[in-house]
């Protein structure tokens, strides 16, 4: 290989990148082109998508809860609320302990239609570990840890997840 076979150099202040960072960049740039096919096959829009995720992952919220989570104002969770209630994405119904209380619940055809892009996306990316020996499964995951925790995301070791 001679110079004109390498590849440019970084742009003056910019660090050189090492291929497993560029890799990690790439893989959000995918993960972020596959939430804006999702967002597009479910016709929600970022913050649509978001709340879709919670109750997908975790039921039944509480309009409240469903605001802590997203971090939003709670007019702005009702206005998300209503669009999904609009699109046939979600239900409110009542709390079966607190008469007072609502419950966005997901719909189960907008959960089977989540899922049907989500799971096999999932499946596919577990089966990749495969090809890894317990060991390398073990670095894999560390670093894949640290990768999360140096944007500022507590990692539970125990599981590996962003907390």
């Amino acid at each position: 290989m001679d110079a004109t076979d390498s590849p440019p150099p970084p742009a003056a202040g910019v660090p050189p990148v090492r291929p497993a960072t560029a890799l990690v960049r790439a893989l959000f740039s995918a993960g972020a082109e596959f939430e804006k096919s999702l967002q597009h096959e479910l016709s929600v829009n970022p913050t649509g998508l978001d709340a879709m995720g919670h109750l997908v992952m975790s039921g039944p919220l509480s309009p409240g809860e469903l605001s802590r989570r997203l971090d939003l104002t709670t007019a702005a969770t009702t206005a998300a609320i209503d669009r999904l209630v609009a699109l046939g994405h979600v239900t409110r119904a009542p709390h079966p302990t607190d008469r007072r209380s609502l419950l966005v619940v997901p719909t189960e055809a907008s959960v089977q239609r989540a899922m049907s892009r989500l799971a096999p996306m999932i499946a596919a990316v577990d089966a990749v570990l495969d090809d890894f020996t317990d060991d390398e499964q073990e670095v894999i995951a560390r670093y894949l840890a640290r990768v999360v925790a140096s944007y500022g995301t507590p990692v539970d070791d125990d599981t590996a997840r962003p907390r």
